[in-house]
């Protein structure tokens, strides 16, 4: 009787308890320590957050926190446009080093230049002076020595060696402003200036075509241009024929007064001390006096004889506190160029193990400007336009990634220079405590307007893991600070965490909520309640081929299978209306999306209208934007390719057409769509071997691996127009790239190399088009569709626009509705809104005028 009884009371028991977790809602006693609700934001995020160094995390939830800490250099604004962030100015000069060119002296070249460039040309000088010619003789193609004389009969080809000068071309700068005065057509211009080649003897070509000139007729017969060409040729090759290099630097102007802000720390004030040795910024350490505080540091050992270092130790004089919980934040050193230097040179240090690194590699110097602590020069050994972007990251605080204070952290853990046998001068703590060992991932000083709250008391982490993770306002923040005072990110169980974020929302512990595809139209309908705002991200679903499978390098069979997709049924049902379709690589919101193209076909088949009537377009050629679902032209293409119909069969020497067709498991829109894909095929007469992984052993054994015929994935991030990574063929997986699609184009190989050195706005619009157009047109890709981004938000959530400047000379702001015409169409995401935004008591009424003014 117990076993039915238990039976019974057992799922009823499990069901409470369930009903209680998802109902769960944060109350006012959990939202704050009787703070009030209208002085923060409550958002909620699917895991807990682990690494707050923006260089070495790779989880969204770590970046979801830390983009609240740090700032870069460069900013990306609300439309997803660069402009200075830290730094007040961008200058992007151009250094040319580069010979004189043939028959002008070096003050005749330097006229020319200053015809073509004006007050751009801001310095020139000689950077090595002319070498003797090379006098080659034509009959047996051998150089004379040095000196030699010439007979008075011989026939010699005369090579000249120029001067080299250095050049620099720089624009004005511009406070608020990126100015640029990079020329990556420079020789192709100074030849259009002077009207022929520059430098005509390191072109055999050329220096053939002038020395055949001088040739008597009467031994051209015998010596004939291309075997003068080819002696040329022969010569040059032992000789360094480099005639230009370019080194574009960027040079930025930093803003001055931002400090950092370190904290939280729950000693008294007078007893914490930041420290140098010999200098450099060292840690801190906790004593009761200057005197105790100095004896610590060297009883630690921070260099080899640590009574002759010299060392400082000094207490914060501003700081603001949490006097209920007893900790507080010190405003700690000013933000100089030392900090965005150490960052990069971090960053390009294999020893940093930061999976950025790449990006970096680019660099050619990084230099600080003497007696200017607030001016940095970046330097590269050769044109590269993505620099901008690349240099907008976040920038770590010298004082704690210095070697000295990495050191000293490593000493305290027992990791330092003495626990390792090693002396001071072999020492690398870099080696020793690795960069996410750091007491940083969970107590980072910051930059940014928000600092981490401690709900742990002084125990790392300081958020609280499973529950909830708290920003509070940087009253330090040099820029304009949000008008509340707290973020509240709640964590959910991710398996059920979008269902309880809803009901959260719905009772009011959330702000804001991002709903399921089929939940959109529903909240649509209740702007009483809510605001609703929906744009297209940086993000587009896709299956993609693996073209270095024998049956998937054909393009016209990936064409034919694509055009099996019934892709409106994926939007239709799938996602139900919430997502854009797509016809190449790219993200509709931003520029280097192609809202032009159109595929070019010539039909094979007839097709019927609605009504089931012929309609006569076979032999037609068309231009198409979308390919149609056409399982009968699909079909007819294979069929061009070779392939029998068996049976109802795809059957090409004997062999079916089967594809090994793999996905994740979890579920969701890309589960259903991989489902509607497959029997897509089946129906055309494809075998499908479909299949799901975990995925972690989905992308690394399968993906990655290329071992599979057809994945279903999605990409999200990156928004600038550098593509190597996902379709260069240097970059295949197996390579250590992206390109998923093992996919190979030369001709789209050269464009995405050449646009590498493009720095104008119009022209990388224009070979990034070029680039859409030629990948899809080879459909690598079955291109389906970028998915609408939701966010819904409470009617009391006000946009707090800057609108004027008060007397007093304090900016001026107006409440606008949260859905206002500006946020809606910007094209970055809400977050870039966030620190603008706030919660008011009562819902505001709004006038249509007030969603655009």
């Amino acid at each position: 009787m117990w076993i039915k009884r238990s039976l019974v009371v057992l799922p009823i028991l499990l069901l409470v308890f369930l009903v209680q977790a998802v109902f769960w809602v944060p109350k006012t006693s959990t939202v704050s320590d009787n703070e009030s609700r209208l002085n923060r934001l409550m958002l909620y995020m699917g895991a807990n957050p682990e690494d707050m160094n923006p260089w070495t995390s790779t989880k969204t939830t770590d970046s979801t926190i830390s983009d609240y800490f740090f700032e870069g250099l460069i900013k990306i604004n609300q439309d997803y446009e660069m402009e200075p962030g830290l730094a007040e100015t961008v200058v992007v000069k151009h250094k040319v080093v580069t010979r004189v060119p043939e028959g002008l002296t070096q003050d005749e070249f330097q006229t020319v230049l200053k015809r073509l460039f004006g007050e751009k040309l801001v310095s020139y000088r000689q950077a090595a002076a002319a070498q003797a010619d090379i006098v080659m003789d034509l009959d047996s193609g051998k150089t004379l020595a040095e000196g030699a004389t010439v007979a008075e009969d011989q026939l010699v080809a005369r090579l000249l060696r120029p001067a080299q000068v250095e050049l620099m071309l720089a624009p004005k700068p511009e406070k608020g402003k990126i100015a640029a005065a990079i020329e990556p057509e420079f020789e192709l211009v100074l030849e259009k200036e002077i009207g022929r080649k520059p430098w005509p003897s390191f072109d055999a070509e050329t220096a053939a075509a002038a020395a055949f000139a001088n040739v008597p007729k009467d031994k051209r017969a015998a010596l004939t241009l291309q075997n003068l060409q080819g002696k040329i040729e022969a010569v040059l090759a032992k000789q360094d024929n480099t005639v230009m290099t370019h080194a574009p630097t960027l040079e930025f102007q930093l803003r001055k007064g931002i400090y950092w802000t370190d904290g939280p720390f729950f000693d008294d004030p007078k007893t914490v001390w930041q420290c140098t040795c010999d200098g450099e910024p060292c840690g801190w350490v906790t004593a009761v006096s200057e005197a105790e505080a100095i004896g610590k540091l060297k009883e630690r050992g921070l260099i080899e004889k640590p009574e002759q270092g010299k060392y400082t130790a000094r207490n914060y004089s501003e700081r603001f506190s949490d006097e209920a919980k007893g900790c507080w934040w010190g405003k700690g050193p000013e933000f100089t160029a030392r900090d965005p230097k150490l960052t990069f040179d971090l960053i390009r240090s294999p020893d940093f193990k930061s999976p950025r690194m790449s990006s970096y590699t680019s660099i050619g110097d990084i230099r600080m400007v003497e007696g200017d602590p607030y001016r940095l020069e970046v330097e590269y050994g050769e044109l590269y336009s993505p620099a901008l972007g690349d240099l907008a990251g976040s920038i770590l605080p010298y004082h704690v990634w210095n070697s000295m204070a990495w050191k000293e952290e490593a000493i305290r853990k027992g990791k330092g220079p003495a626990d390792s046998g090693q002396t001071h001068a072999a020492y690398n703590p870099m080696k020793q405590l690795v960069s996410r060992e750091r007491d940083f991932r969970s107590w980072p000083s910051v930059l940014g307007f928000m600092v981490l709250e401690p709900l742990n008391g002084n125990a790392r982490p300081l958020w609280q893991n499973g529950m909830r993770c708290r920003l509070r306002r940087n009253e330090f923040y040099w820029d304009r600070k949000p008008e509340y005072q707290f973020i509240d990110y709640y964590v959910f169980d991710p398996n059920m965490g979008r269902e309880t974020a809803e009901v959260v929302f719905n009772t009011g512990g959330l702000d804001m909520y991002g709903p399921r595809d089929f939940q959109v139209d529903r909240y649509e309908e209740k702007t009483d309640q809510f605001s609703v705002i929906k744009r297209l991200p940086n993000q587009y679903e896709y299956l993609s081929f693996n073209c270095s499978k024998p049956d998937l390098a054909d393009k016209r069979v990936r064409m034919a299978l694509s055009m099996a997709i019934d892709v409106e049924q994926i939007l239709k049902y799938v996602v139900y209306g919430q997502g854009v379709r797509i016809n190449g690589p790219a993200y509709p919101v931003l520029p280097w999306y192609d809202p032009d193209f159109m595929l070019e076909h010539t039909w094979l088949t007839d097709t019927k209208d609605a009504d089931g009537k012929v309609v006569a377009r076979k032999g037609k050629t068309e231009k198409i934007k979308f390919l149609p679902y056409d399982p009968d032209e699909a079909r007819a293409i294979l069929l061009s390719c070779g392939y029998q119909d068996v049976n109802g069969k795809l059957v090409k020497d004997g062999k079916p057409l089967r594809l090994e067709f793999i996905n994740s498991t979890g579920g969701g829109a890309r589960m259903n769509t991989a489902l509607l894909a497959k029997e897509n095929w089946q129906k055309l007469g494809v075998d499908v071997d479909y299949r799901e992984y975990e995925w972690n052993v989905f992308i690394q054994q399968y993906v990655m691996a290329l071992k599979f015929d057809v994945c279903v994935l999605g990409w999200s991030g990156g928004i600038d127009f550098d593509s190597r990574q996902l379709w260069h063929t240097e970059c295949w997986p197996t390579k250590g790239g992206l390109n998923l699609a093992a996919y190979s184009n030369p001709k789209a190989d050269k464009l995405m190399d050449a646009i590498l050195k493009i720095y104008d706005y119009d022209q990388q619009v224009k070979m990034s088009h070029e680039i859409f157009r030629e990948i899809g047109a080879d459909f690598p890709y079955v291109f389906l569709y970028s998915p609408m981004a939701t966010s819904v938000m409470d009617n009391r959530v006000v946009w707090r626009k800057k609108v004027g400047t008060n007397a007093d000379g304090t900016p001026k702001y107006e409440d606008r509705p949260i859905n206002h015409d500006f946020v809606k169409n910007a094209r970055a995401n809400l977050k870039y809104f966030i620190g603008e935004i706030k919660r008011v008591e009562e819902a505001p009424t709004w006038k249509p005028e007030d969603f655009k003014r």
